[in-house]
C-alpha cells in the first residue's frame, strides 16, 4: 500500500467497475476467491501482502460488508473518489438485481428437491474457495510462530469446542495484542 503513485498501476473507474462486476456475479457464495484472483493473478495489480493488507483494513472498518468496504479502498487508490464509486457500484448495482431475482426464482421453486441438491453442491464449492483463499493469504502473511498459534487456539475453541467467538476474543484478544506489544516495543528499543 505504499507505492509511490507513479510506479503503481492504475485502473480506470469504468474498469473498476466492471472488474467488480463480473467478480460479484461470478461469485455466488464466494466473491472473495474471484477478487482476490481478479487483483493478483488476472489484472496484476496487487501482491498478495498488498492483499492481506486491504483485506486486514476492511475488517477494522465499520460494518459487515468487509468486501465492499475493500471495493471502496481499491477504487479509491486506483482511481480516487470516482474509483471508489465506481468500485462501489459495480460490487451492488446489477448483483442486486440478479439477487433479487434469484430470490423469487428461491421462493417459486425452493422446496423441489433438485435445488436443495443445487445448494449442497454449491455448498462444498464454496467451502473448498474458502480453503484456497486461507492458504494463498496465509502464504502471503510473515512466518510468525505466535500468530499462527493464536489462529490454531481460535480454531480449536471456537471450531471444535464451540465455544462462542466473543468470549475466546475476550481471552485470546488482550493476549495476542500485549505480546505484539511487546515484541514492537523490544523491536524499537533493540539497536539496529
Amino acid at each position: 500500500m505504499s507505492d509511490s503513485p507513479a510506479s503503481r498501476p492504475t485502473l480506470t473507474p469504468w474498469q473498476l467497475f466492471t472488474f467488480y462486476t463480473k467478480a460479484t456475479l461470478q461469485g455466488f457464495g464466494g466473491t472473495f476467491f474471484w477478487i482476490r484472483r481478479g487483483l493478483i493473478e488476472d489484472l496484476k495489480v496487487l501482491t498478495e501482502a498488498e492483499f492481506a493488507e486491504y483485506f486486514g483494513l476492511s475488517q477494522a472498518l465499520p460494518g459487515g460488508a468487509n468486501l465492499f468496504n475493500m471495493a471502496l479502498l481499491i477504487g479509491h487508490r486506483f482511481a480516487g473518489l470516482r474509483g471508489a464509486f465506481a468500485a462501489g457500484a459495480g460490487f451492488v448495482f446489477i448483483p442486486f438485481f440478479v439477487m433479487v431475482a434469484m430470490a423469487h426464482v428461491y421462493l417459486r421453486f425452493g422446496d423441489q428437491p433438485l435445488v436443495h441438491k443445487a445448494l449442497s453442491g454449491m455448498f462444498a464449492v464454496v467451502v473448498g474457495m474458502i480453503l484456497s483463499n486461507v492458504w494463498k493469504l496465509g502464504q502471503a502473511l510473515q512466518k510468525r510462530t505466535r500468530a499462527r498459534l493464536f489462529c490454531l487456539a481460535t480454531f480449536i475453541t471456537v471450531g471444535l469446542i464451540r465455544i462462542p467467538l466473543i468470549w475466546v476474543m475476550a481471552v485470546l484478544g488482550p493476549i495476542a495484542v500485549t505480546i505484539a506489544w511487546r515484541e514492537l516495543t523490544a523491536k524499537k528499543e533493540s539497536p539496529r
